[in-house]
């Protein structure tokens, strides 16, 4: 077994080189949709908490442009669904 190995040893570092560096790729893949589903969710949650509340779209489109450095930018129109 070890004769086997240390024979096909630059074979089996680049599988596993193949292989880890297409597994990192796929996890960073895996782990940026899923941090954009959970921003979305909590969004959503927040939107909802504050409907419930009796606010307007204009204040929640107020508060949600609160942090952002943009805000006049961005442009919040009650018409619109731009809060997201």
């Amino acid at each position: 077994m070890v004769d086997m190995l240390s024979r096909n040893f630059g074979a089996l570092m680049g599988f596993i080189a193949l292989t880890g560096g297409l597994l990192i790729g796929f996890v960073a893949v895996l782990g940026g949709i899923w941090s954009d589903v959970r921003k979305k969710e909590i969004a959503a949650g927040l939107k909802h908490d504050m409907l419930e509340r009796g606010m307007s779209a204009e204040d929640i489109c107020m508060v949600l442009d609160a942090g952002k450095k943009s805000s006049e930018i961005a442009g919040c129109d009650s018409r619109a669904s731009y809060c997201s």
